[in-house]
């Protein structure tokens, strides 16, 4: 079950969750970036992205690599503790309701937490919370 789990995360957590627009001020740096998540009780998962600033949706990636398509609503914001994200995306029968907030620069890293809730729950879980940590590493490959 725990397996399981992992497996539906970390996807979920990619692929849900920061909306810029193409002149945004707050997105990340165009490049490859080294993402780790890390869901609460499971073990870090780290990937690599090629992100594009111009098109760089952060809300609807949770601060990940890849954008959920089925999204109703994106919100990216400042406040005194960084970039706040609000997402309300669909999995499967479920409502994904995805709120965070990264700190860090944006430029060559940033750190934060992501909660997600699930309405009604997926898999049995009704939230998930993780840690993600985004490391700009130059060029893409």
């Amino acid at each position: 079950m725990k397996r399981l789990l992992c497996m539906i995360s970390l996807p979920l957590l990619l692929t849900t969750t920061l909306a810029f627009a193409a002149d945004h001020a707050d997105g990340r740096k165009s490049g490859e970036w080294e993402i780790s998540v890390t869901v609460t009780g499971q073990s870090t998962q780290t990937n690599k992205y090629c992100i594009d600033s111009a098109s760089d949706d952060i809300a609807a990636t949770a601060g990940g690599g890849v954008a959920q398509s089925d999204c109703e609503e994106t919100h990216t914001g400042r406040s005194a503790q960084g970039v706040t994200i609000r997402s309300v995306c669909k999995q499967g029968n479920s409502t994904v309701t995805t709120t965070g907030t990264l700190s860090g620069d944006l430029e060559t890293g940033y750190q934060g937490e992501i909660t997600k809730n699930y309405s009604p729950p997926l898999y049995g879980r009704t939230e998930i919370k993780s840690t993600v940590e985004g490391r700009f590493l130059g060029s893409c490959q």
